[in-house]
């Protein structure tokens, strides 16, 4: 029997969270008699998961790990609803310094919004940005910003903060568009 025909191409598919290199550990629970699972968020994707951990030692909440550490299973993806209250609250934090530590992925936002229609500027999908602070930011950016601190400094906002909390919405709600994690973080992936 063959596999495959001219309509099928010849490519394997990408496996899942092939592109991740890190997990920031947002939880582990004790999983008798097979060891421990460990709910996280990877980079630079930002994919919420679990896994199977065989040996917890050295993985804490809130310690980062890279993605093929020895005794870590296979990944699964979780939806936000699905994590427990102790990953709930560590994921802003977790959030927050991804963009932190990928701010090249995630400072592309700040430079390149624009306006989505007559009356609504891509500022506006940030937590707390009015038509106001939007057109006053678009005034500001000049031919671009290369840091946090300096959007933070002359636009009077914590712009990581508000690219967090607008992922975090995004993972909440999934029908909010545009989808800011996909057009930036996942885009490449």
């Amino acid at each position: 029997m063959q596999f495959g025909g001219p309509n099928e191409p010849d490519e394997e598919p990408i496996p899942p969270f092939q592109s991740e290199t890190h997990i920031r550990i947002l939880d582990m629970q004790d999983r008798r008699p097979i060891g421990h699972e460990m709910t996280g968020l990877t980079r630079p994707g930002l994919f919420l998961i679990r896994a199977r951990v065989n040996d917890a030692d050295g993985i804490e909440i809130g310690s980062t790990i890279e993605k093929d550490s020895a005794g870590i299973g296979a990944l699964s993806e979780l939806r936000l609803k699905d994590i427990t209250e102790n990953a709930n609250s560590e994921l802003l934090d977790a959030i927050s310094e991804a963009i932190s530590e990928d701010s090249h992925i995630h400072i592309q936002f700040y430079n390149s919004a624009g306006p989505m229609t007559r009356k609504f500027h891509s500022f506006q999908l940030l937590p707390g940005i009015g038509n106001a602070k939007a057109i006053q930011m678009v005034g500001l950016r000049g031919s671009g910003w290369h840091e946090f601190s300096t959007i933070d400094e002359a636009c009077t906002i914590d712009s990581i903060r508000l690219l967090a909390e607008r992922y975090l919405k995004e993972m909440e709600d999934e029908a909010q568009t545009p989808r800011l994690l996909d057009l930036l973080v996942r885009a490449d992936l």
